[in-house]
């Protein structure tokens, strides 16, 4: 299992620079940053963060965009971080898009109603690359990969993405190499849907999903409806899931459909166990 990107390759993915580039709003120069007045905010080239417990950049006000402009957040710290890149908690309307965020303990994590992560390379991040809470939000088009390798033994879970609220839509991602470090029940999901209703998971593309070592209890599965706190109604379209223990684990969703679903070099294609969720056929 390869744990960084080759150079080339990771360039390859990088959101292409060049005269597009967002002027409006307020330039983001240094971190770390709080953001205090809604508005646009861009970046100008790429930053580094050294801080350590904190967030690069904290949303602290409504109907914020920040776009990085093809740029990277970057934290320097590595392995030893327990940052978070963009950090927003109960502000609405917020978007982040277009850029790079990688080296964190935690790449996003927004708690936000009408919220929209898109188009961003989130990488070699400890725990999680995308976290977003509450309704009405949207993951689209990111490409969110190595994400694990803490040492910390209470950070259960390295998970790709995770969703939870109601009326939301994670679509058209690619999560690739998501891996739990060899503590006792460590956990690797590429995409968890947790406490959720009305959820579309759509059109995603998960490749290795790995656990901590199997002496140790741990589990891997592509793509997740978490039975710890059940989801309804939830629809799991046209998503492709390559080497991890489970493909889909239903277990968590108490209604809702899945179909035209593949998986390829899992153990388990379908859990469905305890699950309301209907199959409406394709799935393999």
């Amino acid at each position: 299992m390869k744990r960084l990107i080759p150079l080339l390759a990771l360039l390859a993915f990088l959101p292409q620079r060049g005269s597009a580039e967002t002027t409006l709003g307020a330039a983001i120069t240094a971190v770390p940053y709080t953001i205090t007045k809604s508005g646009v905010y861009h970046f100008t080239k790429d930053l580094n963060f050294n801080t350590g417990n904190a967030a690069a950049i904290n949303i602290a006000a409504t109907d914020v965009v920040i776009d990085l402009n093809a740029h990277g957040l970057v934290d320097v710290l590595g392995i030893a971080t327990t940052a978070i890149g963009i950090n927003c908690d109960g502000f609405n309307r917020v978007t982040v898009k277009n850029g790079t965020i990688r080296g964190f303990q935690n790449g996003v994590v927004l708690t936000s109603t009408g919220a929209r992560v898109a188009d961003l390379l989130v990488t070699n991040n400890l725990g999680s690359g995308i976290t977003v809470v509450g309704d009405d939000n949207e993951i689209l088009h990111n490409r969110v990969c190595n994400t694990g390798g803490s040492g910390i033994a209470s950070l259960l879970y390295a998970i790709g993405i995770s969703i939870t609220g109601t009326d939301c839509t994670v679509s058209d991602n690619d999560v690739e190499n998501t891996f739990a470090t060899d503590n006792t029940n460590h956990f690797g999901d590429g995409i968890r849907v947790r406490g959720c209703s009305n959820i579309v998971v759509s059109n995603n593309r998960v490749l290795d999903v790995e656990p901590s070592a199997a002496t140790n209890g741990g589990a891997a599965t592509g793509i997740a409806a978490d039975s710890t706190a059940p989801s309804e109604n939830l629809i799991f379209l046209n998503n492709i899931v390559v080497t991890t223990g489970t493909g889909f684990d239903l277990s968590g969703g108490s209604s809702g459909k899945y179909g035209d679903n593949t998986t390829s070099n899992v153990l388990t294609g379908y859990n469905t166990t305890g699950s309301g969720m209907t199959d409406i056929g394709n799935n393999n």
